[in-house]
């Protein structure tokens, strides 16, 4: 343990030589900061004054969260116990002055102005909502030194790019408990996302209550859903934080659990009931379509459970449907899916394909054209905005009408509808292309994401980091989150030329443990499953393993669990091996990294020194990590990775020694690099991540990371 703190020591010492101590560790980053010199020293005699609109419930509210924290996070046991309004006072240590008083909403102003002096910190707002910015930002500048906790002189304007900044959850293929959503909630508010894209339904589980149609939930959630005073209560605890609330209802497809109770509304006979649509064809052999045995099989020739769009009464149930949940959801947008359907349960049904020669279509592109119609229409009748994924892009789709763009333009398996840009043209575009969490692809290829820089049609509304749940529960689903989802909003709140990756690396950490110290459980779950891991004994040297291992990068791993037999799909398999537990971005290879590129660029003593202690710890760790791998599957998994770590940091501890001397051996390097590149080879879904930095040792310069992965 005393190495491991020696190393976080250098670790701080390096950063002060390259001179970004001093940076503020906000994020996202405001739109314009002046920092000052001087800072505002916090006593136990720190108070707060709200002026403006005294009648703001919600204000209020954050304003005491906000004061809470910061009594916690400082121990100085400030005086007041509550504010309220009739606390005035104009020499307040932190001044929140609010125009109007404003809900949630996509449209509503954001902007905030802060300054703090040495004397006092005032935040003005024309809104609510913008007050709620602002004190975010208050919690993240606060700071410690050797003198004690202090805000530092600042004078920030602050407003977001983009108006519509999301997170979507998919809480079907793995339920996510009404408690855990309340806490990435919070964390949303934390980097000022405004929008939690709920994506409650899919083939797996239906997991909203109806009261007009309760076989909905009794039969399609296998036990696992909201009661509607719950997603009432989630909607309230998000507009108290600025965030809006939009459901997705997934149809024509991923539909399956909507048929469990009423099979009637399907393309094809049932039985039905929720689970992997894999699980559903592999049930109905008389279904007869070529083999599912790859990727591009599954896209192009599964049979998928689907709506039956020729069937009327599908419409008046929805009707029905929509107009239940637009009295729980208020925010005036409903996303309906509407992806991934490639039509072959219609193909299969002779009255559908009758239907669809009456009424003189050519293919089934135009069926679910026509549904996205049928369902725009009662979107409209409830008054609300239609969101689809963007297969629904057409040129005839109604203009107010929302695309949600996820499908990277450079594949090769699945149909592009076109660049963000060019849908924007038509219609409004949110963008999830790039910004896929579930692909285990590190924070910086988000952060550079090429959609959203290259976006400069006002159409564009924004976008939406988007987390499926196959892989994650609610045990893993906050480290699968966070922190990556704080790069995303950043990118979707600050200006566009804020494009520092090893700053925006720097603060992302500081976060996490800020995220942390609020409560989300991404680190604690981490800690938790190493224990379970271990069966109880110490987990320390384990941890020096696992916090240099990722999972491989894209959806090999959920590929190979969606060709399983049912009994073993990802919804019945534990997610506790290695994979399912660790980071997908861990902290410790942006540290080293750091590292080596100042040690390699300035030849740094201290970077130096840092990186043999790093070295040494896992050039020894296997030794001590051999007496846990006996007997244990789960960690067998890992146990080459064990083995291979020590040699690549033998490597690099002779790869120093020689630079040191100044020997240079062509032949030693290639030979070395050679072995290096095995290392890098995947095991059990997991690879060793400072590979390419030992690499780097070897060489005697940097690699330039990749810019993205292909994510089969």
């Amino acid at each position: 343990m005393k190495k491991i703190i020696l190393i976080a020591l250098l670790f701080s010492c390096c950063i002060a030589v390259n001179g970004q101590q001093n940076t503020l560790n906000l994020m996202p980053v405001p739109k314009q900061l002046t920092a000052m010199s001087g800072k505002n020293r916090i006593t136990n005699k720190f108070t707060v004054s709200v002026q403006g609109n005294v009648a703001d419930t919600v204000l209020f509210k954050a304003v005491n969260r906000v004061y809470q924290n910061l009594n916690r996070k400082t121990g100085l046991a400030f005086g007041q116990q509550y504010i309220t309004p009739t606390d005035k006072n104009d020499s307040a240590s932190l001044i929140v002055n609010v125009k109007t008083k404003a809900e949630a909403g996509i449209d509503v102003n954001e902007s905030y102005s802060l300054k703090a002096t040495e004397k006092q910190i005032v935040l003005n707002a024309v809104t609510t909502i913008g007050a709620l910015r602002g004190l975010q930002t208050i919690i993240q500048l606060c700071d410690k030194d050797e003198s004690g906790y202090y805000f530092p002189c600042v004078v920030i304007e602050d407003s977001p790019r983009f108006k519509w900044r999301g997170l979507m959850l998919d809480v079907a293929r793995h339920f996510i408990s009404y408690e855990e959503m309340k806490r990435n909630i919070d964390a949303m508010a934390a980097v000022k996302m405004n929008v939690l894209h709920w994506h409650l339904t899919d083939d797996e589980g239906f997991r909203v209550e109806s009261k007009l149609f309760p076989l909905l939930h009794q039969k399609g959630s296998n036990g696992d859903y909201y009661t509607q005073a719950q997603l009432k209560e989630i909607v309230r605890y998000a507009a108290e934080r600025g965030i809006v609330v939009v459901p997705e209802f997934d149809m024509p497809g991923h539909a399956q659990s909507w048929f469990a109770g009423y099979p009637e509304l399907a393309s094809q006979p049932g039985p039905y009931h929720p689970g992997p649509r894999m699980q559903w064809q592999k049930e109905h052999p008389e279904i007869k379509t070529p083999p599912v045995t790859s990727i591009a099989d599954i896209v192009a020739n599964m049979v998928a459970p689907t709506f039956d769009p020729t069937n009327e009464k599908v419409y008046d149930f929805l009707d029905k449907f929509i107009g239940e949940m637009a009295g729980i959801f208020p925010s005036g947008y409903m996303h309906i899916g509407a992806d991934e359907n490639n039509g072959q349960a219609w193909k299969l049904n002779p009255k559908i394909m009758g239907w669809m020669k009456q009424h003189q279509m050519q293919s089934t592109d135009d069926l679910q054209r026509y549904f996205v119609e049928r369902v725009y229409g009662l979107m409209k009748k409830h008054h609300r905005t239609m969101i689809g994924w963007e297969e629904i892009y057409n040129d005839k789709l109604p203009k107010d009408a929302i695309v949600h763009k996820w499908i990277p333009s450079d594949n090769s398996m699945i149909k592009s509808y076109g660049m963000a840009n060019d849908i924007a043209q038509h219609n409004p575009v949110l963008i999830s292309e790039g910004f896929y969490l579930d692909l285990f692809l590190p924070a910086y290829i988000h952060y550079n994401n090429a959609s959203i820089a290259a976006a400069n049609n006002p159409n564009i509304l924004g976008g939406e980091a988007a987390q499926w749940t196959e892989l994650a529960d609610n045990n893993n689903i906050d480290g699968r989150i966070w922190p990556r989802a704080a790069a995303i909003a950043e990118r979707l709140w600050s200006p566009a030329n804020v494009t520092d990756v090893d700053d925006m690396y720097r603060r992302l950490y500081v976060l996490s443990n800020e995220l942390d110290e609020q409560g989300l459980n991404h680190l604690t779950n981490y800690e938790r499953a190493l224990r379970l891991l271990t069966n109880g004994e110490p987990t320390e040297h384990l941890q020096v393993l696992t916090d240099v291992l990722s999972q491989v990068k894209g959806y090999r791993k959920l590929v190979a669990m969606m060709m399983r037999a049912p009994q073993a799909s990802y919804q019945t398999t534990p997610l506790t091996s290695v994979s399912d537990v660790i980071l997908a971005d861990p902290a410790t290879k942006r540290k080293f990294r750091a590292l080596v590129k100042l040690y390699l660029e300035k030849k740094d003593k201290n970077a130096e020194e840092a990186i043999r202690a790093y070295l040494q710890t896992w050039k020894q760790n296997d030794t001590y990590l051999q007496p846990l791998f006996a007997g244990n599957k789960r960690l067998m998994e890992v146990q080459d990775h064990s083995k291979n770590l020590s040699a690549a940091a033998a490597i690099g501890l002779e790869a120093l020694d020689r630079m040191d001397k100044g020997i240079t051996d062509a032949a030693w390097v290639q030979k070395q690099s050679d072995v290096l590149t095995v290392f890098e080879k995947a095991h059990y879904e997991t690879e060793i991540v400072v590979i390419p930095e030992i690499e780097e040792l070897v060489i005697g310069h940097t690699i330039a990371k990749p810019e993205k992965y292909s994510a089969f």
